[in-house]
């Protein structure tokens, strides 16, 4: 939902005593959506250069309704439940300028739960209000690095309650701000587009736990083993830019005996019922 531009949002709820998390594994990154034109999935040739392959994958997010619509484009990190939030060093993403950078969205939501059981959710980090930086010229677009270096110290700060004794639950990336929302540019940001548009382009996404970083630039990064880097601000590029379609590309409905991720759509939004998330894990040429 839109937010003032001059605050950062956050949202906290208490909820009651939340069961004890293993420690966490392996990151994995799973795309997903739920409501009218609403989604996300991995796109092929319209991200920075891959490392990998020749695809230039973007994470690609969209909300083409109003943001009052109650939908949403959705990202959860599977594998990061049980880890103590002051091993949480950094969170960053690349947007591509012609996109959305909002107060709300695309965002991160973090929940935690304390020592006592209580569980806080959601801790909201949205894009206009982290750093931001230039970061080269790729797939006939802008990108600009969108940086939380101390999301611990900050989400421990809004919860009220030491780091020391804060869980990460859960970890996802929100995007429901819709056609209707403003879109003013982020400082440090050459935005191309400051309409609203209803979706943006996500890539090199990082989570960076206890100084290891792991780095999305496309799906097979879910098989990278926890960790890998990002590659190095590109040069300018001529590659081709796909449009920008409203219609969704094939979805799978999410596997109920997958407890870890139904888990993690429960946290990102618990008020989604499960039928109504869709998966959307192949990448769309």
């Amino acid at each position: 939902m839109a937010r003032a531009l001059r605050f950062i949002a956050v949202g906290i709820v208490a909820l009651a005593a939340f069961p004890a998390y293993a420690s966490a594994g392996a990151l994995t990154l799973h795309p997903a959506g739920f409501g009218e034109k609403s989604y996300a999935a991995w796109k092929a040739h319209q991200g920075l250069p891959d490392t990998k392959g020749n695809d230039d994958q973007s994470l690609y997010f969209q909300k083409m309704t109003t943001t009052g619509t109650f939908a949403a484009g959705v990202a959860v990190i599977k594998g990061i439940a049980g880890t103590p939030l002051n091993e949480l060093n950094g969170l960053a993403w690349d947007h591509r300028e012609d996109g959305h950078c909002g107060a709300g969205a695309p965002r991160w939501n973090v929940s935690v739960r304390n020592g006592e059981g209580d569980t806080f959710t959601s801790i909201i980090l949205g894009c206009y209000a982290a750093q931001h930086v230039e970061d080269g010229f790729a797939s006939g677009h802008g990108w600009c690095r969108d940086t939380y270096p101390s999301p611990a110290a900050q989400i421990a700060s809004s919860v009220g309650e030491d780091a020391n004794d804060l869980t990460i639950t859960g970890l996802a990336i929100f995007f429901d701000e819709g056609t209707d929302t403003a879109n003013p540019p982020p400082a440090g940001c050459a935005q191309e587009n400051l309409a609203p548009g209803g979706f943006v382009h996500l890539d090199n996404i990082t989570v960076t736990i206890d100084g290891i970083t792991h780095c999305w630039t496309g799906a097979n990064d879910n098989g990278s083993g926890g960790a890998s880097t990002c590659p190095a601000s590109p040069a300018a590029s001529a590659q081709g830019v796909l449009g920008t379609g409203l219609s969704l590309p094939t979805a799978l409905a999410v596997d109920p005996t997958d407890t870890d991720l139904v888990t993690a759509l429960n946290l990102a939004s618990p008020s989604v019922p499960l039928a109504s998330w869709s998966l959307y894990p192949n990448v769309v040429y």
